[in-house]
């Protein structure tokens, strides 16, 4: 049975993380030239998406057996964007996506931001390197350890009410203003700590210490 999608982008991952976050029945969706970053893994695509501009002919080489859909090159999406959107037509409740920052600053803030465009009822991660980067919900409970680092960040304006437990910088019933920095690197100074809000958008990047 499927657990999950791993879509993988063409930014900057390594082997490593790859057999880190991928498990055999996971369903592996690559975003255009994310197909080049599997040819020296043991694993397989189960589909290639995107305009096809950034994958190589040795990744379309061996995996020609895989299914493909192509777009335009000139397109209102990224191809991300098509890749979650397949994902969340066909009902996959948790994403991780890898490989979808680098070194092209337009490129990572729109990946990042684009997570604001998926359900409510889907988990889609970011993960880049030792970094999990998601949409927090109202109310959200996190596991992890002590001294590791989170950071917080508010979109689309204000968070209103916010309240943190368990951090080094608790907070209660705050509003963290949207282009502020207050929310950068907090700690945790328990397991579980606890992040709730009544209003906003809340992004947050939680640097973990056994990735």
């Amino acid at each position: 049975m499927v657990k999950k999608a791993v879509i993988i982008c063409n930014g900057t991952v390594n082997t490593k993380h790859l057999y880190s976050h991928i498990s055999k029945n996971d369903f592996i969706v690559c975003a255009d030239g994310g197909a080049n970053k599997l040819l020296k893994t043991k694993f397989k695509p189960d589909l290639i998406i995107g305009d096809m501009d950034s994958i190589s002919k040795n990744a379309l080489k061996k995996f020609k057996e895989t299914k493909m859909i192509k777009f335009p090159r000139e397109k209102d999406k990224v191809d991300l964007e098509l890749a979650l959107d397949y994902c969340i037509k066909n009902k996959f409740k948790e994403i991780t996506i890898l490989g979808a920052l680098g070194n092209r600053a337009d490129m990572t803030l729109t990946n990042v931001f684009i997570l604001t465009q998926v359900p409510k009822n889907v988990n889609a991660k970011l993960i880049h390197e030792n970094q999990e980067i998601y949409l927090v919900p109202k109310k959200l409970f996190i596991q992890g350890i002590p001294h590791e680092i989170i950071s917080l960040f508010p979109l689309k304006g204000d968070v209103k009410g916010l309240t943190l437990k368990g951090f080094k910088y608790a907070l209660e019933n705050h509003t963290l203003r949207f282009g502020i920095g207050v929310g950068i690197s907090n700690e945790f100074i328990k397991e579980k700590v606890s992040i709730t809000f009544k209003d906003g958008t809340l992004l947050c990047v939680h640097f973990r210490k056994w990735f």
